[in-house]
């Protein structure tokens, strides 16, 4: 029966406008034996990836993962498969992108082997799509399975999640145990986050209210940062910054850094959230200074002592100081100034006078005094839990 309901599931999404990229790390493998084996295949899938040791993962998303089998990881697989699918379909229809119809899979799993595995055995299946971000979890009841049961239930869940981004009712039912339960959660993007992650516009303003202002409504001071969290170190240098320049002060977050995926729907709206009231945030995709600077001529940028260290350092511009020399003069021509803030970095203070700079750069600085702001705090302390 369930052989039956999976044809017919795959059959529809091969007939389906739905082309698709999919990276799983072994265990999953079983839904694109499946997905392949029904004719029509070629019409769905542009590629499936299976990165099965560790250094392949690392290869396919250009980092290295804190757990390799995480809701995280699944999570930057479906944006790197997602991207790689755009990037895929734009080769073999340069000028007929279909967005809207692309999704990426991403597959971590952590299935029964020759060798008793010492924690669960569990999976994370998440889908990207233009429009939204989900995921579904499931932890299986370990040793009341063999490796091919623990397969098909991974292929099902795979599939039937494939179902859901793409519209299909079908589901293909579950081989769950008593106790067992899959835990799904979705992210659904605003219109300006869709249109800035495929390129369509450079910026999008958050709060919610505020998301159809341009960059000309920009206010004058940028305070770049991931803010993963937003804390009361933040708060405070916005406030000074404020105070110091006579103007608003709007944070910026870029959803796209230079060595990782951008980031999924679920990490831009948990820190849209934190954005509200008087306080709003430019989203762009500039991970660096001059495609901020781009974005936002004229801008006083708000950093502390060690970004504007980074800024300065040659390794930024592919080891090339005359690269590094070109963009501080480009700075210049933008009218872009940096606020420096001092810093606590590797347990020792940091303020603007202990630091090297270019004079190129270090003119078009103006140094916030260890006087009116200290506060040793930092967003990774916090998500580490450390005081």
């Amino acid at each position: 029966m369930n052989d039956t309901i999976t044809h017919h599931l795959i059959r529809q999404l091969h007939r389906s406008p739905w082309r698709m990229t999919a990276v799983v790390t072994g265990g999953g493998s079983e839904a694109l034996s499946q997905l392949l084996s029904v004719p029509g295949a070629s019409d769905t899938v542009l590629e499936a990836i299976i990165p099965y040791s560790a250094a392949s993962l690392e290869d396919f998303l250009h980092f290295k993962p804190t757990h390799y089998c995480s809701r995280a990881t699944a999570q930057a697989m479906a944006m790197r498969s997602f991207f790689r699918a755009r990037e895929l379909q734009s080769r073999i229809s340069p000028t007929d992108i279909d967005d809207m119809h692309l999704v990426g899979i991403g597959c971590s799993a952590s299935l029964r082997s020759l060798r008793p595995k010492k924690g669960e055995h569990r999976v994370h299946i998440a889908v990207q799509t233009a429009t939204s971000s989900s995921i579904a979890s499931l932890v299986l009841t370990k040793d009341t399975r063999d490796r091919g049961r623990e397969e098909n239930v991974v292929a099902a869940l795979l599939l039937n999640r494939l179902a859901d981004a793409t519209g299909i009712s079908d589901r293909i039912p579950l081989d769950l145990l008593p106790g067992e339960r899959v835990d799904e959660t979705a992210a659904v993007a605003w219109p300006s986050w869709t249109e800035l992650m495929l390129g369509q516009r450079y910026a999008a303003c958050v709060p919610r209210a505020l998301e159809e202002n341009t960059t000309g409504d920009f206010r004058g001071v940028l305070f770049p940062g991931a803010f993963n969290p937003l804390h009361e170190g933040h708060v405070r240098m916005a406030e000074i910054a404020e105070k110091l320049t006579g103007h608003p002060v709007d944070f910026e977050i870029s959803i796209e850094n230079v060595d990782k995926p951008p980031l999924d729907f679920f990490s831009i709206q948990s820190r849209a959230r934190q954005f509200d009231g008087p306080l709003r945030c430019w989203l762009t995709r500039a991970p660096t200074f001059l495609e901020k600077s781009k974005i936002f001529p004229e801008a006083t940028f708000v950093v502390g002592a060690d970004t504007i260290v980074r800024i300065a350092e040659p390794r930024y511009y592919d080891d090339s100081p005359q690269l590094r020399d070109a963009a501080l003069e480009e700075f210049r021509q933008q009218n872009c100034r940096f606020l420096v803030f001092p810093r606590v970095v590797d347990e020792d203070f940091q303020a603007f006078e202990d630091l090297t700079l270019p004079p190129a750069l270090a003119n078009l600085c103006q140094p916030v005094p260890a006087s009116e702001f200290r506060m040793d705090i930092s967003s990774s302390e916090i998500r580490s839990g450390g005081k």
